[in-house]
């Protein structure tokens, strides 16, 4: 729906069962396949997202993922 107004994401996610993190990457409405690595590049395995966006508030943005987030734990 915002697209256009999504220049671009990438980040490291943590997920249970990989052995590094998977690699995101979106180009507007375009959403390369998530690629899990062999390995972290440090000791920090967080979970890190990074949104570049035009016209879109950073409180939208991180109510989308505490949205998500709560999906996720409502659903395990």
């Amino acid at each position: 729906m915002r697209g256009p107004d999504l220049l671009r994401v990438k980040g490291f996610l943590n997920v249970a069962g990989c052995k590094g993190p998977v690699v995101v990457q979106v180009v507007q409405h375009l959403a390369h396949p998530p690629v899990e690595l062999a390995a972290w590049p440090d000791k920090d395995h967080a979970s890190r997202v990074v949104f570049i966006t035009r016209n879109i508030p950073e409180q939208q943005v991180r109510a989308l993922l505490d949205s998500v987030r709560t999906l996720a734990q409502n659903s395990s």
